[in-house]
């Protein structure tokens, strides 16, 4: 019997990128959709083909069945899942208003799948199978026009975006280490006024002060808005302007600064699909709520 050689498996990438990320929403809607599609059904129903003489114009005769009770679970879960993908393409394609048409035109025809509405359109097509395959067909086609998308040809850079209690915890960014690859420490501005702000606190006052100290010696090495090597594969970069929060992901809010900072994490996401975007931060609560809008993750003690 020939030996067998065992191939590594290739190790998963730090954090997703966006496109990853749309994956995972389309999937999940399909999923959603598929459970909630095996409880419904389709009937024939022309009531144009009597002889009362009056006719309905625009009436569809392949007809939703009535769902089940037990189908709410399912209608709403399928609801949820249509929302967040809605919530990040609409960002994403900020910058095309064509492609932000077609996204509405196809989460229409989601929509039409999840709600099943008693109209005269009807189902969308005569039999439940032909409706999987409609359904089929139409997150292939979402995910086919987020491809389009002009951010979804970029540069596929590698962003750590630094929260405050990192910084704080790790205040040595010359000595942070990732996983070997080239990677930039994102500093957005919801962390550079925190800085400030901890550097006026006593128990914070010297940690604080030597992140902005380092600051300061970057800006002499170079453009911190473009990026200045820090050692090794490492790069640090600052954003200048703060995210919309009216333009963000709907759960996230203008009065808690945590939320800002994910926020910046998912504009750097938005401009730039093929990126990996990763938070590392001390507070598990910054970190969870990292992971529930798509971004990667990291400890500040694993850097």
């Amino acid at each position: 019997m020939p030996d067998l050689k065992t191939v590594p498996a290739p190790e998963a990438p730090l954090s997703p990128s966006g496109l990853d990320h749309f994956d995972v929403l389309l999937d999940k809607l399909s999923a959603a959709l598929g459970d909630l599609l095996d409880l419904s059904g389709v009937h024939y129903d022309d009531i144009n083909a009597d002889s009362s003489g009056v006719w309905f114009v625009g009436w569809n005769p392949s007809r939703w069945n009535a769902l089940p009770p037990e189908a709410a679970p399912r209608v709403g879960a399928a609801r949820k899942a249509l929302r967040e993908l809605h919530d990040h393409a609409t960002n994403a394609a900020r910058h095309a208003p064509d492609r932000a048409e077609e996204f509405g035109d196809l989460e229409a025809a989601f929509k039409r799948l999840i709600e099943q509405p008693d109209t005269s359109e009807g189902a969308p097509k005569s039999s439940i199978e032909k409706v999987r395959e409609h359904a089929d067909s139409a997150v292939d086609d979402y995910r086919e026009v987020v491809r389009q998308l002009p951010a979804a040809h970029g540069a596929g850079e590698k962003l750590l975006v630094a929260d405050t209690s990192a910084l704080l915890d790790r205040p040595s960014l010359q000595e942070w280490k990732v996983d070997g690859t080239p990677w930039t420490v994102v500093l957005v501005p919801q962390v550079l006024s925190e800085l400030d702000e901890r550097k006026r606190d006593p128990r914070t006052r010297e940690a604080a002060q030597k992140v902005i100290n380092q600051l300061d010696d970057f800006d002499r090495r170079g453009d911190l808005f473009t990026g200045v090597r820090l050692s090794g594969s490492l790069n640090v970069r600052e954003v200048p302007t703060s995210p919309d929060m009216d333009r963000t992901l709907s759960w996230l809010r203008s009065d808690v600064p945590d939320d800002a900072i994910i926020a910046g994490a998912l504009e750097l996401v938005w401009q730039d699909l093929t990126s990996q975007v990763a938070v590392t931060a001390s507070d598990r609560n910054v970190r969870n709520k990292a992971r529930l809008a798509g971004l990667g993750t990291v400890r500040p003690a694993d850097l």
